[in-house]
C-alpha cells in the first residue's frame, strides 16, 4: 500500500487513501484469518472504505500494480514471477501470464492490492474463473497459497470413452471419506477453472503419439508390454498428485480392454 499511496500524485486523494490504511490493514489481517483457517467465503465484502469509493480502491490495482510503469509494479512482477517454472498453479499447465484476485476485487474492493489475494494465473484460468466469489465454505475454489492439504489430496480421475475414436474426460473424484466439504471444494475448483476443459484437451492430444509407441511395443511383446510402458508413464508422473497425466496413464493402464488392444481405436 505504501507503493501506492507514493506513486498517488492526486493530493486529495492520497489523503483520502492514508486515512484508510488502518482499514485495508484490518482487511488484510482478517483475509490471513480466514485463509488460513479454510473459510474466505466468511469474509466482509464492502461497498466502500471509508472515504474511498469502490472504483478508487480497484484502481489502485490497475494505476500502480499492473501497469507497466506503476509504481508497485515490482510487488507485481515478483508475484507472477514466483510460480515455478511459470506453470499456473490454478491449472498447472497454462503458463503464467497475469495475477488473478482469488477473491474479485469488484467484490472485495479493499484486496484489490492484498498480495496474499494476488495468485499467478494463466489466461485461461483468470478469463473462465472471472468474477465468481463463494457464497459458503463449500463454494470455495483452492488457493495456492493456503490449501495444500487439499491441492496435493488426491481428487482427480481419467475415464476412457471407447468411441471410437478413444475419448479421454476428466472428473474430481475425491475420497468419499472426505469431508463434505472438501469434496465440494476440489469439484468447485475443477468446475470453475474449466479443468475438464483443459486436461482434456492435453490428454486427448497425447494419444496420437502414444497408440504409435504402443503398437511398437505390442509387436515385440503383446499386451503386457503394452500395460507395462502405461504404468511406467504413471510412475514418471506421481510427483503431480492431480496432473492430467497421472491419471491419464493411471485409467489407461488399468483397462485391459486398452491395452489388449483398444488403443487401436485411437484417432
Amino acid at each position: 500500500m505504501t507503493m501506492c499511496l507514493n506513486g498517488t500524485t492526486d493530493a486529495a486523494l492520497r489523503a483520502r487513501l492514508q486515512a484508510i490504511v488502518p482499514n485495508l490493514a484490518a482487511s488484510a489481517a482478517s483475509y490471513q484469518a480466514n485463509a488460513v483457517a479454510e473459510r474466505l467465503d466468511l469474509q466482509a465484502r464492502v461497498p466502500a472504505v471509508g472515504g474511498v469509493s469502490k472504483a478508487e480502491l480497484v484502481a489502485l490495482y490497475a494505476t500502480h500494480l499492473s501497469a507497466t510503469k506503476g509504481s508497485a509494479r515490482a510487488v507485481y512482477d515478483q508475484i507472477r514471477n514466483a510460480a515455478p517454472n511459470k506453470k499456473c498453479p490454478l491449472c498447472g499447465v497454462g503458463t503464467v501470464a497475469v495475477l488473478d484476485h482469488h477473491l474479485p476485487k469488484a467484490k472485495y474492493p479493499d484486496l484489490s492490492v492484498v498480495p496474499a489475494n494476488l495468485v499467478p494465473a494463466c489466461h485461461f484460468c483468470n478469463d473462465t474463473k472471472k468474477a465468481r466469489f463463494p457464497a459458503s465454505a463449500g463454494q470455495q475454489t483452492l488457493h495456492p497459497y493456503y490449501d495444500a492439504r487439499l491441492i496435493n489430496g488426491r481428487w482427480l480421475a481419467a475415464a476412457i470413452d471407447r468411441g471410437p475414436p478413444v475419448v479421454i474426460t476428466f472428473a474430481p473424484s475425491p475420497p468419499p471419506a472426505w469431508p463434505l466439504i472438501d469434496r465440494q471444494r476440489v469439484e468447485r475448483h475443477f468446475a470453475i477453472c474449466g479443468l475438464g476443459t483443459v486436461f482434456a484437451s492435453n490428454a486427448n492430444d497425447e494419444l496420437g503419439p502414444l497408440k504409435t509407441r504402443l503398437a511398437a511395443l505390442e509387436a515385440a511383446g503383446g499386451p503386457a508390454a503394452v500395460q507395462a510402458h502405461l504404468i511406467e508413464e504413471a510412475a514418471s508422473h506421481a510427483q503431480r498428485t492431480n496432473g492430467w497425466q497421472l491419471s491419464l496413464y493411471e485409467a489407461l493402464a488399468a483397462d485391459p480392454w486398452f491395452t489388449a488392444g483398444g488403443f487401436h481405436s485411437i484417432a
